[in-house]
């Protein structure tokens, strides 16, 4: 539901579902700044609504293209990850193998242990 105002014209919008989903793939981000940076646009979508409904209409709309734009950070950032992963994945094959060896160890010596 939007709300409307005469003198403004619609709320803006507060990006809050954009905001959550970016949060949720910043965790999956280089080092974790994409998570951060979705909590922060969470935070901002959230002060949307209140700050237009008291008639603070430049801080919602302020608060809105913040929301909007650290969001698509955070997916920026979860994208930027999956390529970075993807291309040591394909230029060296050999360290995922040693990964996966030493995890399997662990695993054993863990199951050795019980």
């Amino acid at each position: 539901m939007e709300t409307i105002n005469k003198e403004v014209g619609f709320a803006p919008q507060n990006y809050m579902t954009l905001a959550i989903i970016s949060t949720v793939l910043g965790c999956c981000s280089v080092y974790g700044i994409g998570f951060v940076a979705g909590i922060i646009a969470i935070y901002f979508a959230s002060q949307v609504n209140p700050r237009y409904n008291a008639g603070d209409y430049d801080g919602a709309a302020k608060n809105s293209k913040n929301a909007k734009v650290l969001s698509f950070v955070a997916i920026g950032l979860f994208f930027l990850g999956m390529i970075i992963t993807l291309a040591i994945f394909l230029f060296y094959p050999d360290m995922f193998a040693e990964q996966q060896e030493a995890i399997q160890q662990m695993i054993e010596e863990m199951q050795q242990g019980q």
